[in-house]
């Protein structure tokens, strides 16, 4: 069952960010049902290497967390993806700009996020990339 006054909130929220009522209803009812996310910056240091680990879990095992990022210089509304296995956390990656503006947004008005691991894909030679659903919580 959805919270409709959260996702009437949330609506009204990013209503003010420059988006049109019903644009606003039509994003805030996707992110209540869940959107799958792509995750961008998968390959810069040791992540390739932290997404191979991950390859020997069970998606229900890795636990997703999308994270305000406060100290990147050039923007201010990144949010990162961390995951989480037996209590150790590593950033895996970073949403891409389009979607992680609109989701800051969302979060710094008081609406919590829950990020579950969609799909490893990639390997056999080719850069690992992760696919993550992102809901309300």
């Amino acid at each position: 069952m959805y919270n409709r006054s959260e996702i009437v909130r949330t609506a009204n929220k990013l209503a003010t960010t420059g988006l049109s009522k019903s644009q606003a209803f039509k994003r805030a009812w996707a992110l209540a049902k869940g959107q799958t996310l792509f995750v961008k910056g998968v390959t810069k240091g040791k992540r390739q290497i932290a997404i191979d680990h991950m390859k020997n879990y069970q998606l229900e095992d890795v636990a997703i967390t999308l994270v305000n990022n406060s100290a990147d210089y050039f923007e201010d509304d990144i949010l990162e993806v961390i995951a989480t296995i037996n209590g150790k956390s590593y950033c895996v990656g970073y949403l891409p700009p389009s979607t992680s503006g609109l989701l800051s947004k969302v979060m710094n008005y008081g609406t919590a996020l829950k990020g579950a691991l969609k799909q490893i894909v990639g390997g056999n030679g080719l850069y690992y990339g992760l696919r993550i659903n992102a809901q309300m919580a």
